[in-house]
């Protein structure tokens, strides 16, 4: 049975890993990425893009592109956080906000980009899967897979809630 100590330093690390790499987010830091990220194949991500990359080599071919056609205004704004652990597995989920701005028009990647240099938002909502394991089998928390999907509008009422 885990301390409750123990409990708090694992959630400490789950959000401190979770701070690099939505920081590595604005300027697609790939340092960044690749410091939270599991190596090998064992990272496997659904991009807030619509697409699916099996695993941090990917994401980091992703990441050249991107640093090429899009900025990322500002930290991606985090406005609910929670962070579960159980064991030597942990998930994070969260909902945010992110600024962006295409920088070169097409071949962005993505059909909500604006054709000019206007800075749009997007709310967003993740879920980040880490596992006290890196590539080589040590004992560290990695990021081994995330989900990002866009909010539904505000405006729209929750099924069942309405």
């Amino acid at each position: 049975m885990m301390t409750t100590d123990a409990l708090e330093a694992d959630r400490r690390e789950i959000t401190r890993l979770h701070e690099i790499w939505f920081e590595a987010n604005r300027g697609f830091r790939i340092e960044g990425m690749r410091e939270v990220f599991a190596g090998g194949n064992r990272f496997h991500g659904f991009n807030l893009n619509g697409h699916t990359y099996g695993d941090r080599e990917e994401w980091t071919t992703l990441w050249r592109h991107y640093q090429k056609t899009l900025d990322i205004t500002d930290v991606p704004k985090v406005e609910k956080l929670h962070v579960v652990v159980k064991g030597d597995v942990a998930w994070l989920t969260c909902e945010a906000t992110i600024r962006f701005r295409a920088l070169s028009g097409p071949g962005t990647g993505s059909a909500a980009l604006p054709a000019d240099d206007t800075i749009a938002s997007a709310k967003f909502r993740g879920t980040e899967v880490y596992v006290r394991e890196d590539e080589d089998g040590r004992p560290v928390w990695k990021m081994w897979h995330c989900h990002y999907s866009p909010s539904a509008p505000e405006t729209e009422p929750r099924p069942g809630f309405e």
